[in-house]
């Protein structure tokens, strides 16, 4: 499969915009807002990880592309859980 211009692109907003996003929607916003933007995000972003990283093992399988994946889709995932039993 080639990657043309348009994948890259969503990749791209994919993998650097949303995290971006959360940190700067998190000092932003009001507390409720953020708590619900961080869930939201926090799950779409640990989901396609979780996609990234089955492709990965099923793939290419590189060990420093696997130790990423695991990672950011472990803090996605903790991130969405924080702001789901946040207060």
């Amino acid at each position: 499969m080639q990657a043309g211009a348009g994948l890259i692109l969503g990749m791209a907003i994919i993998y650097f915009w949303v995290p971006l996003v959360m940190a700067v929607l998190s000092v932003t916003l009001t507390d409720r807002v953020s708590r619900f933007a961080n869930i939201i995000l926090g799950a779409f972003y640990a989901a396609f990880m979780h996609f990234e990283l089955s492709m990965n093992l099923t793939t290419v399988a590189y060990p420093y592309a696997i130790l990423m994946d695991v990672s950011v889709f472990a803090v996605a995932a903790l991130i969405a859980v924080h702001a789901w039993k946040w207060k």
